[in-house]
């Protein structure tokens, strides 16, 4: 940050709120804990999310890193921490909220009255929309063999100039964050998957404001390595926003492309699994991607590429079912965002 000779460095205020959940009848109620870091200085206002999924948990750790960064780094404007948006569901270690077995990030903006994830959702979003930030990041994790990732929504809601520009602004703050970008499922796939009422669908479709999800470690504990590397895509977004002098190099792991998120083939015949391919390579139509294999070593059933892709994650599983889907692959895209 660039400031006058003999002008004081401003002194970063933070503050700790408590964002209260509507409790049901007969039962108490819950609160969410949110901090604040306003710089002193002119700039965007930025808001991460971590923990939505109560057992993605490397976002916990890099918020808890973000906070310390924010302390002793120059940066302009204000960034607003979630910890965890779903404490039960830390607490449990479990992806939903346990009060209900909902998922929290399927039911926003959410309801006051309604199940317990959605008055969570709607507690949530009350306070991300008083505070108008200008983007928001959400932080989630895949699993263990995985290669990180930053997904981008589809502005459904958005027509014209006004969803042109909204998706090029999406396309810019992910690549900033150094990692390999995935559009989301076609605008048809991604309204029938409910994920326009995740939390970033959400902020980009209800309040117009670009969100981008990072994907990054594995789940159910904090992994120091992951964290860094979540950690360096959030602090490159607030590059691209104007809020920190900090640009992001690319990942070893990033591929260069325009990829959608798909998954792999399902499978005819269960068994163990048996990855092939490697997360972060490049394959082509008819690329054995994986086996299945019976108890008795016999081979079932090798799982094919049926279009050109890389490998993004293989499921945290070693055995699947039959039609089972084994993991996350990025297929050219070649529609609009």
């Amino acid at each position: 940050m660039n400031r006058p000779p003999d002008t004081p460095e401003p002194t970063v205020q933070r503050t700790v709120a408590r964002v209260h959940v509507e409790p049901r009848r007969g039962a108490t109620g819950g609160e969410v804990t949110v901090l604040t870091l306003d710089s002193g200085v002119e700039g965007p206002t930025l808001a991460v999310t971590a923990n939505l999924h109560g057992d993605e948990t490397t976002g916990v750790g890099v918020v808890r890193r973000l906070d310390a960064w924010l302390q002793a780094h120059p940066f302009r404007g204000r960034v607003v921490l979630y910890p965890s948006c779903n404490p039960q569901g830390l607490r449990a270690q479990t992806r939903h909220v346990p009060a209900d077995e909902l998922d929290v990030n399927r039911v926003f903006p959410g309801n006051a009255r309604g199940s317990w994830a959605a008055r969570i959702a709607a507690a949530l979003w009350r306070d991300l929309s008083v505070r108008r930030p200008d983007v928001v990041i959400d932080l989630h994790a895949d699993a263990p063999l995985s290669v990180p990732y930053v997904i981008i929504d589809r502005p459904v809601r958005k027509t014209g100039a006004a969803r042109r520009r909204l998706a090029a602004r999406l396309e810019t703050l992910a690549e900033a964050t150094g990692l390999t970008v995935l559009r989301e499922y076609p605008d048809d796939v991604y309204v029938q998957f409910g994920l326009d009422r995740s939390l970033a669908g959400a902020v980009v479709n209800l309040l117009g404001v670009p969100a981008v999800t990072v994907e990054a470690g594995p789940r159910r504990y904090i992994d120091a390595d992951a964290v860094d590397v979540a950690l360096q895509a959030v602090l490159g977004v607030l590059a691209g926003a104007g809020a920190v002098d900090h640009p992001v190099a690319p990942h070893p792991t990033r591929v260069e492309g325009c990829w959608r998120r798909a998954s792999t083939p399902r499978t005819r015949r269960g068994g163990l699994v048996e990855p092939i391919a490697q997360p972060g390579t490049r394959f082509v139509r008819g690329d054995v991607l994986a086996h299945v294999v019976a108890l008795s070593g016999e081979l079932t059933e090798q799982v094919v590429a049926t279009e050109d892709g890389v490998l993004i994650s293989w499921v945290e599983a070693c055995w699947v079912a039959p039609g089972g889907l084994l993991g996350t692959l990025g297929v050219p895209d070649r529609e609009r965002l």
